[in-house]
């Protein structure tokens, strides 16, 4: 008994809710994920949210010299499509003074339980990998 009692103990004293930790692995998962390569039929809505169109359209061309629009509209139809658990997203980019090969951007809405939130995130374009620190809000 006192065995389990150490780790649920360790798992309550993290103050991040469970909704946040979900929503904050699904958006990992997401945009370090490529999307394969294939043209679906506009008329197949249901497979625009589904494993087929799951990830980052074209990895390689995400990146900050596409435009921050371009590259701010796309994250933000990626999170409307596949995490409906955020509402009124908003995807900003923020200035990187190291200069380094990163990009550095936040996700910020409101979740369905009523909670504001936002994301500092950082996108490295070597290995595609990405960290995310909350704010709250």
């Amino acid at each position: 008994m006192v065995f389990i009692k150490t780790f649920l103990n360790e798992l309550h004293s993290n103050d991040e809710s469970h909704l946040v930790t979900s929503i904050k692995y699904n958006l990992k998962q997401l945009l370090e994920s490529e999307a394969p390569l294939l043209v679906l039929d506009p008329r197949l809505v249901e497979s625009q949210h589904s494993i087929f169109a799951f990830g980052v359209e074209d990895i390689q061309s995400l990146n900050y010299q596409m435009g921050k629009n371009i590259f701010t509209s796309r994250i933000k139809a990626l999170i409307r499509s596949f995490e409906q658990r955020i509402e009124n997203v908003e995807v900003g980019i923020l200035a990187d003074k190291d200069k380094s090969n990163t990009i550095r951007f936040t996700i910020s809405g409101d979740l369905v339980d009523g909670q504001a939130f936002q994301l500092n995130s950082k996108l490295n374009i070597s290995d595609f990998s990405l960290t995310m620190e909350n704010e709250i809000v």
